[in-house]
């Protein structure tokens, strides 16, 4: 409703000023109508030029001033001539921006009245002036009605301000107790909504990233926790309860550390061991188990020793007998290549028979790969068994 009567007030200031800023008077053509004064050699100014179809009127008490009842007449048939011959020209414009052209009309109207004035015209000068008197009413509504909004702005901007404190504490004390990524973030988004300022948002970001780093961190080490009691302990059902657990609880991490991934590679783990093995070691020790392989594997028994070895992976002792089995491997290769050196030495030598040594040669490689189908170097072993086979062929 207030923006209504603004915009039917300004119509109204702008048809007033548009009334006053006429086009200046000029020698009349009409040999009834004597010359009241204009100086004949008077310049038009660019502003007269603009508003040619109009005729300021003087106020009733300066029309009284006017004793010639013809010229009354004359003036009421020529301003509703020109009534008539603009009517077809109008046309609908947008309304304008109030602070630009509020300003720019009256300038425009004392310019006017300036130019009046200089012209001789007191009348018009007047008509012009004594007109602005009807602002004085509207422009003190105006600013009655601007401080009242102004007081609802500034409550309003108090509250959201009020609002924003104490989402920020929110954050500051979850941040402080190290809460959970979780429970910061829709806190973070709450106070994205209310479109804060800049520096508001920079520490915002900077409470989120503090508590997303700690929460992937926890995670991560969670994660490698229950990867590890799979891995070493072969206690398939706590690491996957811990991962079940991290999954449900962190589901903003469940992608960025592969969550779903461990739960499978625990699950695969858990496929290598039978139930069997497992139930083994409910009356069995695997530490005095472990002990025994590892004499085995000193002895050189070394497929007795890697089957006590794969025995016990479905202990607790798991990890060990991972490590003990990588040592195992890694010894039982190393002595076959050396084997497979010396027998491609004796090769070369004229006692030798070389086709006879190098399938001997071949055949110690072999027996790696056989063994420890997981040696960390069996492409090296690989590739030295291309080798002999290429000079077996020669």
């Amino acid at each position: 409703m207030k923006i209504f009567r603004l915009v039917s007030v300004l119509g109204i200031v702008s048809l007033c000023l548009n009334a006053c800023v006429g086009t200046s008077p000029k020698p009349s053509t009409s040999a009834a109508e004597p010359d009241r004064g204009m100086p004949s050699s008077a310049p038009k100014s660019s502003l007269m030029d603009s508003t040619e179809s109009f005729r300021p009127v003087a106020p009733n008490s300066l029309m009284e001033k006017e004793s010639a009842p013809e010229k009354k007449e004359a003036l009421v048939k020529e301003s509703e001539a020109k009534q008539e011959r603009s009517k077809p020209n109008e046309v609908t414009v947008e309304f304008p921006d109030i602070y630009v052209e509020i300003p720019r009309l009256a300038q425009k109207a004392l310019t006017r009245a300036d130019s009046f004035y200089a012209a001789g015209e007191l009348d018009s000068a007047a008509a012009i002036v004594e007109r602005f008197s009807v602002l004085n009413p509207l422009w003190k509504e105006w600013q009655v009605q601007a401080k009242s909004i102004g007081e609802k702005v500034r409550s309003g901007y108090s509250k959201k301000d009020a609002d924003l404190q104490q989402f920020l504490i929110a954050l500051v004390n979850a941040n402080s107790r190290r809460a959970s990524y979780a429970e910061v973030k829709p806190l973070v988004d709450t106070i994205f909504a209310t479109a804060p300022s800049d520096s508001i948002r920079h520490l915002t970001d900077s409470l989120a990233h503090i508590a997303y780093v700690r929460t992937y961190e926890k995670v991560k080490k969670g994660r490698d926790e229950a990867l590890q009691l799979a891995r070493e302990k072969a206690a398939f059902d706590s690491a996957e309860q811990k991962l079940s657990e991290l999954v449900l609880r962190y589901s903003d991490f469940i992608d960025t550390l592969e969550l779903q991934k461990a739960l499978l590679k625990i699950s695969s783990l858990r496929s290598e061991e039978s139930a069997a093995s497992a139930e083994y070691w409910n009356s069995h020790d695997p530490e005095k188990a472990l002990e025994e392989a590892k004499k085995l594997s000193g002895e050189r028994k070394w497929q007795a020793a890697k089957e006590s070895f794969i025995k016990i992976k479905s202990s607790r002792l798991r990890g060990e007998a991972l490590r003990e089995l990588d040592s195992l491997n890694a010894n039982f290769c190393t002595e076959k290549r050396k084997r497979a050196a010396t027998l491609f030495a004796e090769s070369k030598s004229k006692k030798g028979n070389k086709h006879e040594k190098l399938s001997q040669a071949i055949a110690e490689l072999d027996a790696c790969l056989e063994f420890a189908p997981n040696y960390k170097d069996r492409a090296t072993v690989i590739s030295n068994k291309q080798f002999l086979q290429t000079e077996l062929s020669k």
